[in-house]
This record gives C-alpha cells, sequence and structure tokens, in this order.
C-alpha cells in the first residue's frame, strides 16, 4: 500500500519520532506515560486489533500515540496510531536489528480512511494484523483490513533482533507539555477492541490468562483531568474518553 519509508517517513513525522523514541517514564519538565494491556504470556505471538481513528490535530506541542501496539512474541515492529501537529498518521516503528526508527508511514486522510476504515461501536476504526512470516530471520509483517476489497494488505515487514526490551502491549500513550492534547480530545473516545493475539495456531482474545490491565489512572495523572480510562471488557477492550 502507499506510503512513506525511509529517511522521507522520518523527516515526515519530524517532532513526533523525536518524542516518541525518548521514552521517558516520570515526569521531567514534561509527561511520557502509558496506560492499556501488556501481554506476559510467552505462549501467545502476533495481535490483531480493532483501533480508533480520529481526525484531529495536535497542539501545544503536545504528541498523542493511541493506540500503539507491539505483539507479543519477540515482535519487533511497533504499530502506532500517532495524532501530531501535522495531522493524524499511522506508522510502523521498526525495533528491528538496531534500527529504532520509522520503517513506513502513511497520513490518516480521506484516501486512508476510505480504504482501510470502517465503523465499529459507533467510530471511525482500522484493523490491524502482526504476525511473524518467518522464524529463522524473526521476520514480523504488519497487515491492515482493506475495507474495499475484504482482503489483508501488507503494510510493512522487517526482520532482526528485537532491540526494545520488556513487554509488549496495546495502549494509550501520550507525550505532553502543556496539557493541551485534552482539549483537542474534547468530545472523543479512543478505544481498542476485539484485541486477540495467536496461540497454539488461533487468534484468541486478550484475557487475564495471557495479559494484564492495569485499574484505570485518574485522567490528572495524564495531565488531562477530563479524561475517563475504562476497561470496557477484560482484556480485550479499553477506551479513553475526554469529555
Amino acid at each position: 500500500m502507499p506510503g512513506l519509508t525511509g529517511p522521507a517517513a522520518l523527516a515526515d513525522a519530524g517532532a513526533a519520532a523525536d518524542h516518541f523514541r525518548a521514552l521517558t517514564p516520570h515526569r521531567v519538565a514534561e509527561l511520557h506515560d502509558a496506560w492499556g494491556i501488556f501481554f506476559n504470556d510467552t505462549a501467545s505471538s502476533g495481535l490483531r486489533a480493532t483501533h480508533t481513528v480520529l481526525d484531529i490535530t495536535a497542539s501545544g506541542g503536545d504528541y498523542v500515540y493511541a493506540p500503539t501496539a507491539l505483539p507479543p512474541g519477540n515482535a519487533c515492529i511497533e504499530l502506532t496510531t500517532a495524532y501530531t501537529p501535522d495531522g493524524p498518521k499511522l506508522w510502523a516503528w521498526d525495533w528491528c536489528g538496531g534500527r529504532d526508527t520509522i520503517g513506513k508511514l502513511v497520513d490518516m486522510d480521506a484516501a486512508f480512511t476510505a480504504t482501510y476504515t470502517t465503523v465499529v461501536n459507533g467510530r471511525r476504526v482500522y484493523s490491524m494484523d502482526e504476525h511473524r512470516t518467518s522464524t529463522t530471520a524473526n521476520t514480523w509483517t504488519v497487515y491492515l483490513m482493506n475495507y474495499r476489497t475484504h482482503a489483508w494488505d501488507v503494510f510493512y515487514t522487517s526482520s532482526g533482533q528485537k532491540d526494545i526490551p520488556g513487554s509488549s502491549w496495546d495502549f494509550f500513550e501520550v507525550y505532553t507539555a502543556s496539557g493541551s492534547y485534552c482539549n483537542d480530545l474534547r468530545g472523543r473516545t479512543i478505544e481498542a477492541s476485539s484485541v486477540k493475539v495467536s496461540r497454539n495456531g488461533a487468534w484468541v482474545s486478550a484475557a487475564p490468562s495471557n495479559s494484564t490491565i492495569d485499574p484505570p489512572p485518574s485522567g490528572a495523572a495524564f495531565d488531562c483531568p477530563s479524561m475517563t480510562f475504562t476497561v470496557t471488557h477484560a482484556n480485550d477492550d479499553w477506551t479513553a474518553v475526554t469529555r
């Protein structure tokens, strides 16, 4: 499918990529935090999920990465829904073999939504599938559902050792210096639904047996007091609603 790759993708993402790379779990002059589903089951691999698409532009130096998903099973590509000062973008962040950069990026514009989105729970969404396509090289491929053809289109593929340590996830992530994103999201809902992992050759729903999700934090903890996080269904559906 069309999109920018390599240096062109990184240049288009601009500061949104810089802040995404700078994982800072504690407050300095800004806040970079996340909440959602974590996959801690070594028997699971791959990920399928349905993610909200909003037509919003971030302001005030803030960036929202939500949902952003890194599958279990030693996956090394993170698929990120990014709300930036240049509008909404979807990118594949390549954590494979020391690359640590955007591998591919597309604008979530009218052309994208006409082809790769549908409506679920009254909201515009895309559906993603990421699974290992070569065990030998640890090759992972991200697919998007093409709702015109009802087939999975290849979005991005990469191989190599997973470089980011720790768990894997499908969660809400924000980088904020001003809390402006809270106003940008007012009246909107971000949702990750139908979250599934691959286990023994079958897709099964994320559940307490294969994942964890902490009790919903307060919106104030994310510099957005009007935001409410909810576990709609444990553990395969969460929402972030800003009123």
